[in-house]
């Protein structure tokens, strides 16, 4: 894995090499290398490569999260919920979340091999036969030391009559200041139906003293004070949360 640092950006790009990164044997013949993961700058997706071995199966399982799978090497059976599907190269799957399901290497001479994507970085895998449950990205390389979990700021925002779009103006101006700063992974603003002059901000951080001691203390607070405090009635109100459930 090599990273390439992006001016004005606190993370870094970065180019995966599968044959030089770790692998997770899976058992019964699988092995997956995870890619994308939180670890390597992941804010709402995982990735990853599964080999299987001539005849290789895994267990039927089900993740809380939608999932879609390529087939890039070999020919391969899907079982989803039962109803068995022969798969060849390039042919992709999409499986929403709590339906189970698993893949099958359907040569008993020649290996097989998937690339995966899971729409969370909260994806879970939990077994049918089991019940064994797991965070996909602490299965792996690195497990839950190497992984990520992301704490969210959320500032609840009123807007001044009629400053509505100078204020959505100005958090656009501001984002780069967020961007750049350390720990900063997700900038998001959202915006009430039913009270349009109440927005939320929610900015994802790796942890609270990112946010606290890190931008806080910066020069760019500073800027993004200026930037919004013409357009809003008064000081926002700020909570952090860290994520408890995704569902589905």
């Amino acid at each position: 894995m090599s990273s390439l640092p992006v001016p004005g950006i606190n993370q870094q790009a970065s180019i995966l090499r599968p044959d030089q990164l770790p692998a997770t044997d899976r058992g019964a013949g699988a092995r997956t290398v995870p890619l994308v993961t939180t670890a390597r700058g992941a804010t709402s997706f995982l990735n990853g490569i599964t080999s299987f071995a001539p005849g290789a199966v895994i267990g039927h399982h089900l993740h809380n999260v939608a999932e879609s799978v390529i087939v890039l090497q070999g020919d391969a059976v899907v079982d989803i919920d039962g109803v068995r599907t022969p798969l060849h190269v390039f042919d992709t799957t999409f499986v929403p979340a709590n339906i189970p399901h698993h893949f099958e290497n359907a040569s008993d001479s020649e290996p097989m091999k998937i690339f995966w994507t899971y729409a969370s970085v909260d994806a879970t895998r939990t077994l049918v036969e089991s019940g064994e449950h797991s965070r996909i990205d602490e299965e792996h390389p690195g497990g839950p030391d190497g992984s990520v979990r992301i704490v969210r700021e959320t500032a609840r925002i009123t807007v001044l009559p009629g400053r509505e779009d100078a204020f959505e103006a100005a958090i656009a101006e501001a984002a780069p200041l967020f961007q750049r700063a350390k720990g900063a992974r997700t900038f998001v603003l959202e915006r009430s139906q039913e009270n349009p002059r109440e927005y939320r901000l929610v900015v994802g951080w790796e942890s609270i003293s990112d946010h606290t001691a890190g931008f806080r203390g910066s020069a760019d607070v500073e800027r993004w004070r200026g930037l919004v405090s013409d357009s809003i009635a008064g000081l926002p109100e700020v909570e952090h949360f860290h994520h408890v459930l995704t569902a589905f």
